[in-house]
């Protein structure tokens, strides 16, 4: 059974949307929120698997109402709305990393562009952060096996990143296992700071040495989603980062390349 949380004032739109969800999810449950009060409250206590939130609400915006769900949930959330560049300017703003709620449903509900937005990410269970392509430096940090036993470590590139995780290629093999808990050393355009360098005339130029643990500006906790049987690549997905790493993280994604 699927428990579905729909906040918006707009009972056309409420029944419109609980009618899709009946016919694309059958035996589904919805829940209805008039406020972004009421969305949070109900958020904590029906525990959804997918909501709806509507940008037009008496009491909040759709966009920092969604920004805050985030914090409390990590399944699927749509934004519906009617078309508006303030609309798409607060989206691109601060949905941008998402491809849920990034890909806005536009008002009046049109049972075909629901539904297929309910096919994408909760039937089909598509991904909702936006991959994008990146070459940086990390350390990744693994759990030490005992008291007195040194963490192990080793360097590595991210080749592409996402708000909930990333592919990372080590530079040499690393028996890290499925499920295993370690830190991803990230170093942030906003906290990076620029180092005075002496220049060196060679006649083959020297190869920077990796960076060493203090030389990042973060670490984030995460674990491994998969790797690869040379264990040499794999892909970890973040656990839940606070303001200041989401923040952070998502000017590092403004910087790179969206993967298509």
């Amino acid at each position: 059974m699927a428990i579905i949380l729909i906040a918006d004032s707009c009972k056309p739109s409420v029944v419109m949307s609980s009618e899709v969800f009946k016919d694309k999810i059958p035996g589904s449950v919805v829940h209805v929120a008039g406020t972004g009060k009421e969305c949070l409250e109900l958020l904590v206590q029906v525990k959804p698997d997918m909501c709806v939130v509507d940008f037009d609400l008496p009491d909040a915006d759709g966009v920092s109402l969604i920004i805050a769900m985030r914090k409390l949930y990590n399944g699927p959330i749509l934004l519906t709305a009617f078309p508006d560049q303030m609309v798409k300017d607060a989206v691109d703003a601060d949905l941008f990393a998402f491809n849920d709620a990034g890909g806005w449903v536009s008002k009046p509900v049109k049972f075909d562009d629901l539904g297929k937005k309910i096919e994408k990410f909760f039937t089909d269970k598509h991904r909702l952060g936006k991959r994008f392509d990146i070459e940086m430096e990390t350390l990744i940090i693994g759990k030490g096996a005992g008291r007195g036993k040194r963490a192990p470590k080793v360097h590595g590139k991210i080749k592409n990143i996402s708000i909930s995780g990333a592919f990372i290629e080590f530079d040499e093999p690393m028996k890290f296992k499925g499920g295993e808990e370690m830190m991803v050393a990230l170093s942030f355009p906003t906290l990076g700071k620029m180092k005075k360098t002496k220049t060196i005339t060679t006649a083959k130029p020297r190869k920077a040495a990796p960076k060493k643990e203090q030389d990042y500006d973060d670490k984030i906790k995460c674990t491994i989603a998969w790797m690869d049987k040379k264990h040499t690549k794999a892909g970890v997905i973040f656990a839940k980062l606070n303001d200041a790493q989401k923040k952070n993280l998502e000017v590092l994604l403004r910087n790179s390349l969206m993967v298509v």
